[in-house]
């Protein structure tokens, strides 16, 4: 169905009028607020962050996280994308198995480490028995970073599915047949045509576990120390709410992943263009 530009724009007038009430508007209101109370001299948010290094350590932990989380999840959903379009008689059952894997995020998936790797989980308990102990604390960084993986995979995987299947219609046949190997038709051909599509389904890994809030909060509590944590527990208040500096963060959240994204967007555009 082709829908004419003004048509369109009235189909998602409904949308575009939710994410206008439920967060653009409230997001100004308290960014307009802090800006106000810093120019006016008041107790400046600006001022308790850069004092405070634990914010900044929630930061960089939220970038890290997300950054190894994309890069580990890219590299495993692009070796499934790969095999898949080798077999492609297992496609159905292994879109079914990720498009469940990408959503199992939150508390199930927190529910399900916990009964895996925690404290008493099946998992610890064998490694325990057989005097080992685990290459990571659940409640800790790389124990966030191996949930997050659990989710990241499986959304690579979904979304890296479609250029890994227009790059192999042809391309590998014609370069066999020309006598080149598949580590040389990776290297030459196939990784230079799929860096615009890897830079982007990153870039939206990236988001995705920048802004996870459900899952670390349920493994961690507020001892999680990412970015959605800080500002839910600062509007919550664990003894008193801090509004100001809740918006703060939010606003550094919302410029790193929009800068992220349209970087990503426009440096795959150049690359598209080049390979054109």
């Amino acid at each position: 169905m082709n829908l004419s530009p003004r048509l369109a724009l009235w189909a998602a007038l409904p949308l575009l009028t939710l994410v206008l009430l439920a967060v653009l508007m409230p997001f100004g209101w308290r960014s307009v607020g802090l800006l106000q109370s810093c120019l006016q001299g008041e107790a400046c948010a600006w001022q308790e962050l850069l004092s405070d290094d634990y914010y900044l350590r929630a930061l960089w932990s939220t970038v890290w996280l997300a950054g190894v989380s994309s890069l580990v999840g890219m590299l495993i959903g692009m070796g499934a994308a790969v095999a898949l379009a080798e077999i492609p008689r297992w496609r159905p059952a292994v879109s079914l198995l990720s498009s469940l894997g990408a959503n199992f995020a939150g508390v199930p998936l927190a529910l399900a480490m916990t009964l895996l790797f925690g404290a008493q989980g099946v998992i610890r308990g064998v490694f325990e028995a057989a005097g080992l102990q685990l290459p990571f604390d659940l409640y800790r960084n790389s124990g966030l970073l191996v949930a997050y993986v659990c989710f990241q995979a499986p959304l690579a995987c979904l979304l890296l599915l479609a250029p890994v299947q227009l790059l192999e219609g042809g391309l590998m046949e014609a370069a066999t047949t020309l006598g080149a190997s598949p580590g040389f038709f990776w290297r030459r051909v196939g990784l230079p045509m799929l860096l615009p599509s890897l830079l982007e389904v990153g870039s939206l890994l990236f988001a995705n576990a920048a802004a996870a809030y459900a899952t670390p909060f349920a493994l961690s509590g507020t001892a999680a120390n990412v970015l959605a944590v800080r500002v839910a527990a600062l509007v919550s208040g664990d003894i008193f709410a801090q509004p100001e500096l809740s918006a703060l963060l939010a606003l550094l959240m919302f410029f790193m992943l929009v800068a992220t994204i349209v970087a990503t967007r426009i440096l795959a555009a150049r690359l598209r263009r080049g390979l054109a």
